[in-house]
């Protein structure tokens, strides 16, 4: 006779009670049935609540996870008895793979942190989807070295030219690790298996040098010369983009989501010009950024007064993105356009044939701030990264002295040629109002600066995302 009920009111022998909530999960309520062969329960981090189930019939190794797709307490048991005894039939007639497989646990993955905006926890997802294609119908008990040697093997053969650097194994290998780690907080996994060791040398970044850092600045003047106005629009928001970047050492990503209320300015010190600094949000999560020089203030000028043109009497909302289409929509990636500005001036790879990316704007800022002796430990925490990142790919620029601040170098500005600003509308909000006053009369007449005074590895992310 069919089970009835889901309160213990049934006639076959089933066992049904409460269930404790597993360590580290967050669920609302749950039941087991079957001495634990059922587990039902509902998560209270999905938005809906659906019920969930985790299998695990007699003679099985591993768990089977599902999700029952409804909300309804009695369609989900039912569900989860009918995916119990399927089970139970392959454990008898020996069609039951032993252990639960690795695209089990990848769509378990995805399923939980697909939400996530993390840019991390992002990328393993990329990650994940490609390893799912590689590893079959492999399970968690057949995991060994060698068995990740030969995944790495075949991800880096799936590649445009397939090769990988050392550096962007060991992050595959990171991001596996913390899979494989969430994988036993699940019961999907006993123990994260041993990785291979990765013998390489620490290479520096691709970065610029200072010679190359001022023919790049000088050729942003001609660069923006086109009779295109989409183009040039596009061109004036990379110019101010690539100064930013450089000047700050903030990674992509924590660029891409910068807005308008995470800019302002603050004492630069006795004797010193007023500073800009960026709150900004990355894989380290939230910090404060102190911009090299108070040329950062120009820069970001000028991106508002394109944006208070283009909105034609419409305020500004702080809310904003500051690098964004016309539309204030956030824009993707300045990856072509910068590649574009470096075959221009033929700078697309350094001294060792290493091709550059955006990346290499932040590998500039590391290496030139360590040129000006700025301290280890300060650079780091400026950053958003460890100093231990700092001393194994930029130790070459560290034989200097390093008692300075973050804005050593940066008081002055070497603009030579000035001339009047015309002047801008004001806005309405009052929170831009350290942007509408100069600190002089007179700004640059030069679209940037001439000065050469001023990297987190792309290719992973390439990788992941080509």
């Amino acid at each position: 006779m069919e089970n009835s009920g889901l309160n213990g009111s049934t006639t076959d022998p089933v066992d049904s009670q409460e269930s404790k909530t597993p360590r580290g999960q967050n669920i609302l309520k749950s039941k087991t049935f079957r001495d634990g062969g059922i587990y039902l329960f509902v998560r209270g981090d999905y938005v809906k609540p659906t019920w969930m189930c985790r299998i695990r019939a007699p003679g099985m190794t591993g768990y089977v996870y599902r999700s029952t797709r409804t909300t309804d307490e009695h369609i989900a048991y039912k569900f989860a008895d009918d995916l119990y005894h399927q089970q139970l039939v392959k454990v008898h007639t020996g069609g039951l793979s032993q252990g639960t497989k690795i695209t089990v646990g990848i769509d378990r993955y995805i399923e939980r942190f697909e939400a996530d905006v993390k840019q991390s926890v992002q990328y393993r997802i990329l990650l994940l989807k490609r390893v799912k294609l590689l590893v079959g119908k492999q399970t968690f008990d057949g995991l060994t070295t060698s068995t990740i040697s030969k995944l790495t093997d075949d991800l880096r053969k799936a590649t445009k030219t397939g090769e990988m650097s050392p550096n962007t194994v060991k992050r595959i290998h990171n991001d596996l690790r913390n899979f494989f780690r969430w994988c036993v907080e699940e019961g999907l996994l006993k123990e994260i298996p041993k990785f291979p060791r990765i013998n390489s040398e620490k290479s520096r970044r691709p970065h610029f040098n200072e010679a190359e850092w001022r023919k790049l600045v000088r050729y942003l003047r001609e660069f923006v010369k086109v009779e295109n106005r989409k183009t040039r629009r596009e061109r004036k928001m990379l110019i101010d983009y690539v100064l930013i970047l450089a000047n700050t050492g903030i990674r992509v990503g924590e660029a891409r989501t910068l807005k308008w209320r995470d800019i302002r300015e603050v004492d630069g010190g006795t004797g010193k010009p007023k500073n800009v600094v960026l709150t900004v949000t990355g894989k380290t999560g939230i910090r404060e950024v102190v911009a090299r020089t108070p040329d950062v203030k120009k820069y970001v000028r000028r991106i508002y007064d394109l944006r208070i043109e283009e909105l034609d009497g419409e305020p500004l909302s702080s809310d904003g993105l500051v690098f964004c289409h016309k539309d204030g929509s956030a824009i993707g990636s300045f990856k072509k356009s910068f590649q574009s500005l470096l075959k221009a001036c033929g700078l697309e790879k350094d001294s060792f044939g290493r091709g550059r990316t955006v990346y290499s704007l932040r590998h500039t800022y590391a290496t030139f701030r360590l040129h000006e002796g700025v301290n280890h430990y300060t650079l780091s925490r400026n950053m958003g990264t460890s100093v231990q990142m700092l001393e194994e790919y930029y130790g070459h620029t560290s034989n200097l002295t390093m008692s300075e601040e973050l804005t050593k170098g940066g008081g002055q500005s070497a603009s030579k040629g000035t001339a009047k600003r015309k002047s801008t509308p004001k806005s309405k909000d009052t929170a831009f109002g350290w942007l509408e006053t100069a600190d002089t009369e007179e700004m640059p007449s030069t679209i940037v600066s001439d000065s050469a005074e001023l990297s987190v590895e792309p290719t992973y992310v390439d990788l992941m995302t080509e």
